[in-house]
């Protein structure tokens, strides 16, 4: 900590959970306030940038290190040496009046800097740069940044028009969306173009929009067929079909009455009956692929394998029928097509809703989330302009401090880079007295954002990138937890030691969760625990009446709910017995304490499929005070249903004074109407544990700490990723399910699957590294009753 906090060099902190990187990063910032040895005077306070995750952990680094300096402010003398000499290693004596005097001025001077200390997120700092430099981003002055849920509305109403404009002008390209996406139509394939909105829109920018240009690029990126999937039909299933052949094999393969020659033959004999070559296509390959679309061992037995014009056809083992081969490549060739067409159709009606809503926000002044990033990037990286923004910004960042640098994404780190690219090269090298520094720090094993574009491999990329930039750049690793109890750190290296390297399938980086890891306590002497609950066998349902209850509510003998009354139970009863747990006091001695409902966190995984809100409930009717959701769907409440009905009842006590208002629509009507037709959701902070209970996803826990830590919900593995859009060859393809897949497209589902499942071992990681006393494993069963 002593060597990752020290400012006169760049450090990349690799700091394992609860290693205390937040208070490395606080003593490094306070570091640089403080007067140099030489004598010179810190880093002024608006020369620090530090780039957080989250708003709330900007706000808690904010909040200690002013307390830090509060502290600073009226100490006495010794104190305050000892203060120091603890924080920098240096000596005591080391420290004169001008010392001391210069390092309780901080507090002032933090106070009195114009905008105050730059402790902000990401998006934060973005968007400061952006309203600096609108003209030079290509950004309104004065640009309103907008959150999701208002982002959600315009892309749905211009997502909408494009359908309507799409059922006019392009009938064809929007009944493939349809098709492919089920009872969600359209919506489906233009929801997931969104989320890659970006890389849809550079593949038309290059290509002029223009659609025929945009289909040969598929074509030639994908090597696919110039034919669309009927054409190759009409062919392969018309005049290149062996008819006379397959007739006379089918008289053999009848004959047998075996399994797999039955099969062939129902295939072989419906398709020939069909004339429309789509349908005769999806009879036919039914002779040589499953219903998952794996190819059969054998298409006949031995019987049949008597007739040589059989074994021509349908030959598997020692040789390959004409059939085989030609159905095998035809199925290929297909599905490039299919491809080419799938994604041709989104381009033709998804495009209009990209540019659409692009347009909206530009109309209205306003950036999403992405909008910031990207646009701040090109800023600072585009030819010409990034030199003179870059040259403006030197004289103000000094030192930039990086925080969950695992959880960046490539293009945040292409902004970055951009800043930092000038503390070691060129003018900007030159430009100020005091060496500026990078310190960045994060832990792959903590990433667990990818939905939101973190890449954990770019940490350790970025880290050799800048130390072979920059020799005076150190590496460090923080392997002592100063939160957890040596039991709960032995288990936690158990877990993750014995599991298995996640076979990542692209070959281009190694499986993150190869790596063995060991954790040391700081915290020795003071025994914790790790309790593993065994799972119950599921009960037999009970005969309820189906009208006795909500349509949603768990039964009492669900897995889930009895599993939540056994922990409430439980956990009620170490409340009342006292059960102890470790306290710091002021003076850092520790000591054992009785166990307070606040001490409890509770994870899951999700706040849906019961287990989250049976857990509440067992809670509270056990008694114990729990603090709720963290997260509120208000109209999924009775109580606010309740309201909105009054309010709907209402609407009727006043129709007729809304006949006479000929000015004003009535704004309780709309009210009602956007409550109803929009997902209004209240994030609530639970930090602070306020005396109660907390029962969290492991994502909104990120970060946070308790003396008893409980899982519930350990017993369901990583799920398939639902990816439908990828990039092969440069160009963006769009394919929703596995069966629909080219091989290149198989081998970025294979990647995205195996990312995910290490990115699940990562959120276990996450999810034991929380409790600092007690562990408390359990699951539910998943499934039916097993029989006997």
């Amino acid at each position: 900590q002593l060597v990752s906090a020290d400012p006169a060099r760049p450090v990349f902190v690799m700091a394992k959970a609860g290693s205390g990187k937040t208070k490395v990063l606080i003593d490094r910032v306070a570091r640089l306030l403080l007067r140099r040895e030489d004598g010179r005077v810190g880093a002024a306070p608006d020369s620090i940038l530090c780039i957080t995750y989250t708003k709330a952990a900007a706000n808690e680094m904010l909040s200690r290190l002013f307390r830090t300096l509060g502290k600073w402010s009226i100490m006495r003398d010794d104190k305050l040496r000892e203060e120091l000499s603890r924080l920098e290693g240096r000596p005591k004596d080391a420290y004169k009046t001008d010392d001391l005097r210069a390092a309780r001025a901080l507090f002032a001077r933090a106070l009195e800097t114009p905008g105050g200390l730059r402790i902000e997120t990401i998006h934060a700092f973005c968007a400061r740069i952006l309203r600096r430099f609108p003209l030079e981003a290509g950004v309104l002055p004065g640009f309103a940044e907008i959150e999701e849920d208002e982002a959600q509305a315009i892309w749905q109403s211009v997502r909408a028009q494009a359908v309507l404009n799409a059922s006019e002008v392009a009938p064809e390209a929007l009944n493939v969306l349809a098709l492919e996406g089920g009872h969600d139509g359209a919506d489906v394939a233009l929801n997931a173009m969104r989320f890659q909105m970006s890389v849809y829109l550079d593949f038309a920018e290059t290509h002029a929009f223009n659609q025929a240009a945009m289909r040969a690029a598929l074509i030639e990126g994908l090597n696919a067929p110039q034919a669309s999937p009927a054409e190759i039909l009409e062919l392969e299933m018309g005049s290149q079909m062996p008819v006379g052949a397959l007739r006379e094999a089918l008289i053999s393969l009848r004959a047998s009455g075996k399994r797999d020659d039955t099969r062939t033959a129902n295939a072989v004999e419906a398709a020939l009956y069909e004339e429309d070559p789509g349908r005769r296509w999806g009879c036919y390959k039914g002779a040589f692929f499953g219903a998952q679309g794996n190819a059969y061992k054998s298409l006949y037995n031995a019987e049949a394998g008597k007739d040589a014009n059989v074994v021509a056809l349908f030959a598997t083992k020692d040789e390959t029928g004409s059939e085989v081969a030609r159905v095998e490549a035809l199925a290929a060739k297909l599905k490039l097509a299919e491809t080419v067409e799938r994604t041709s159709a989104l381009l033709e009606v998804g495009l209009d809703a990209l540019v659409a809503y692009q347009e909206e926000k530009r109309r209205r002044g306003a950036l999403d989330f992405d909008d910031l990033i990207r646009k701040t990037r090109d800023l600072l990286t585009r030819t010409g302009m990034s030199d003179w923004v870059l040259y403006k910004l030197d004289g103000g960042i000094g030192h930039i401090l990086l925080d969950e640098a695992q959880d960046t994404s490539p293009e945040q780190w292409q902004l970055i880079n951009a800043l930092t690219e000038e503390f070691t090269a060129g003018i900007g090298a030159e430009r100020q007295q005091d060496p500026r520094t990078l310190f960045v720090v994060g832990d792959e094993k903590q990433s667990i954002y990818s939905f939101q574009g973190a890449e954990p491999a770019q940490l350790r990329a970025q880290e050799q990138a800048y130390i072979q930039k920059d020799p005076a750049a150190l590496s460090q690793t923080m392997e002592m937890s100063f939160r957890s109890s040596p039991e709960i750190l032995d288990f936690v290296d158990a877990v993750w030691n014995s599991a298995p390297p996640v076979d990542i399938a692209s070959g281009a980086q190694p499986p993150l969760t190869a790596d063995e890891v060991t954790h040391t306590a700081h915290r020795a002497n003071q025994p914790g625990l790790v309790e593993l609950w065994p799972v119950d066998e599921r009960d037999e349902d009970e005969d309820a009446d189906a009208w006795s209850r909500p349509v949603n509510a768990l039964r009492s003998s669900s897995p889930k709910a009895q599993l939540a009354s056994r922990l409430a139970k439980q956990l009620k009863a170490m409340v009342d017995r006292g059960e102890t747990v470790w306290e710091e006091l002021p003076t850092r001695d520790w000591q054992r304490r009785a166990m307070k409902p606040e001490d409890i966190l509770i994870l899951v995984r999700s706040r849906t499929g019961g287990l989250f809100d049976a857990m509440i409930s067992a809670l509270k009717s056990e008694g114990l005070p729990v603090a709720g959701a963290d997260r509120l769907r208000l109209t999924d409440h009775i109580a606010v249903q309740d309201c909105l009905n009054l309010m709907r009842f209402a609407l009727l006590l006043l129709s007729r004074a809304q006949g006479f208002d000929a000015t004003e629509p009535s704004s309780l009507q709309a009210f009602v109407a956007e409550m109803e037709s929009k997902l209004v959701e209240i994030k609530r902070d639970l930090a602070a544990p306020e005396g109660k209970i907390r029962v969290m996803t492991v994502h909104g826990a990120k970060g946070l700490q308790a003396p008893v830590v409980v899982l519930p919900d350990t017993t369901a593995g990583p799920k398939s990723v639902s990816s439908s859009m990828f990039t092969v060859s440069d160009v963006p393809i769009w394919s929703p399910r596995k069966d629909s897949d080219i091989p290149a497209a198989e081998h970025e589902r294979a990647v995205a699957n195996a990312k995910s499942e290490e990115e699940f071992r990562r959120l276990l990681y996450v999810a034991l590294t929380r409790a600092q006393d007690r562990l408390i494993i359990a699951g539910h069963w998943h499934g039916a009753r097993p029989p006997g």
